[in-house]
């Protein structure tokens, strides 16, 4: 690809997870919101883990979306770099196959990893299975793609809402 270097977007977390898919939903919305440059590649990384280090390969930016327990009211956005993401401790056990801390590490150590964004989305309920989210959350997702669109805009992107073109 010539020119600017491509913008990742990738939504993670699993859509059968109640808020735990806010990531998926969240790019998923994007798309269906704004026209985007062929230079931004909406990625729905569901819960592959490693398998998402491929889509790291060649990118200008990385900008990653998940649900993150902040210990905030459900729906809280928070603006994350890589370093602000708490390490984990445990065993990977979740229904993530790796946390997205776990995987920029990988990406790092492999010198993979361009300047990252995290959006990160308060989950209400993200550990009972359910492929619908919580009302708050639901209420949420506007304001999620927004800081979605924000974050690009920084990046020297300007989305396009769609229907919003003028003759």
């Amino acid at each position: 690809m010539t020119g600017a270097p491509f913008i990742v977007v990738l939504g993670v977390g699993n859509t059968m997870m109640q808020d735990d898919g806010i990531g998926v939903r969240a790019v998923r919305t994007l798309a269906e919101t704004y026209e985007l440059p062929p230079r931004v590649r909406l990625v729905e990384g569901g819960v592959a883990g490693l398998r998402c280090l491929s889509e790291f390969e060649g990118a200008g930016n990385i900008l990653i979306v998940d649900a993150a327990d902040g210990k905030k009211p459900p729906g809280a956005i928070a603006r994350l770099s890589p370093e602000e993401l708490p390490e984990r401790r445990e065993g990977v056990f979740s229904a993530h196959e790796m946390g997205v801390a776990d995987l920029l590490s990988v990406a790092r150590f492999l010198g993979k990893l361009p300047p990252t964004r995290i959006v990160a989305v308060q989950p209400k309920e993200a550990h009972s299975v359910g492929p619908d989210l919580t009302p708050e959350l639901l209420d949420a997702l506007p304001r999620v793609v927004e800081v979605l669109a924000e974050e690009l805009r920084a990046l020297g992107v300007e989305p396009v809402r769609k229907g919003a073109r003028h003759a």
